[in-house]
Parts: structure tokens; sequence; C-alpha cells
């Protein structure tokens, strides 16, 4: 049975709520990652996009605790104040549907996007999705040890397209070309 994929993106506050120094652990490696304020997917098998607004956990909107505008866009004080944010426990369900018995595709899945996913759900007391996971930062480094591996720099060296970033409905938009890009090459092409 062929596997079937869905393109998935999490936009979270970038809070470290437990104020560990990030030169201490990395960026990735110093944070609690239940934070998600925006996700968006599209199921490969339908071309079905999913989008969301999420209302951050409260442990995320304290006073004193800055999210990392700088990278998403997103104030925390406006933020909190759309009105079309959805809570994790509605939204998830279908989330969950759409991911069980198929692969996730992110880029960064495994240091990012995964553990986003399974320390929300804990944080929920949700089941993890029963899916598999491929990372497109980590296949793209082993393809192209000497290019770039963010995904705007693969973006404009692979496909010579721009998007806007940290956005994740048009991350996921972008990743999709990447990946279909990635895994439609002959593995014979050596670049």
């Amino acid at each position: 049975m062929e596997d079937k994929f869905v393109i998935l993106d999490f936009e979270t506050t970038g809070a470290d709520i437990l104020h560990t120094p990030p030169v201490q652990n990395g960026y990735f490696k110093s944070k609690l990652w239940y934070d998600p304020i925006e996700f968006a997917m599209i199921d490969l098998s339908s071309d079905q996009e999913y989008h969301y607004f999420i209302e951050p956990h409260k442990d995320f909107i304290k006073e004193g605790i800055p999210w990392a505008t700088d990278i998403h866009g997103f104030e925390k004080d406006d933020f909190v104040k759309r009105n079309d944010l959805q809570k994790w426990e509605d939204i998830y369900p279908e989330i969950q549907k759409v991911l069980t018995g198929k692969t996730a595709v992110a880029h960064n899945a495994f240091v990012f996007d995964q553990q986003v996913m399974e320390q929300t759900c804990e944080k929920y007391q949700t089941l993890v999705p029963l899916c598999k996971w491929r990372d497109t930062k980590a296949e793209i480094k082993q393809m192209y040890p000497d290019k770039s591996h963010s995904q705007v720099e693969v973006a404009k060296w692979m496909l010579d397209e721009e998007y806007k970033a940290h956005s994740a409905i048009e991350d996921v938009r972008m990743l999709a070309k990447i990946f279909k890009y990635i895994n439609e090459k002959p593995a014979w092409i050596f670049v």
C-alpha cells in the first residue's frame, strides 16, 4: 500500500516559559512546545487544505512572557483578541482523523513539529495521531549538503520562488511543492 502524505506546519508563541538560556541548549531544545497558535496542513491524497488559528494555552499569555513576534509577526496582545481563534480540543479531532494512518511531512519535523504535536497532545490529554513522520529538512541536507536548508532558501534555489514564510498556510503550500519536487527526482541524479 502506497503512503499517503500530509504536509503540516505549526507556528508557536515561541515563548520560553522555563526561562532557559538559549545558548545552553539551543533554540529548539530550550522550550516547551505545547503552545501552537497557528496550524495548517494539506492532505496530498485529496489536496484538502486545513488552517486554524489556535487560542494559546494560558501558560503562554502571562505578563512578562514575550513571544517570537520577530519570527511569525504575531503580537501577543493583538493575537489573543482575534475573533477566529479555536481551542485545540475542538480542532484536534479533525487533525487526528486526517493524520491517522498517513505520513506527516514537515520541514524540521524531527526537531520541532513532531515535538509540538506530542507535547500539545500530552498537555491537553489527547492521543498522539498514529502516523509516521518525514523531515524534509533532514532529507534535503542529505541530498544537497552544500546548499542552504532553511525552507525559504530551499524554495529560492530549488524552485526559484519566494513566499511569505512563517504563515503556516503559506509554509505548507510551499513545502508541498518542495516535497513533490524531491520525490519526483530520480534517485540516480546527483547534483
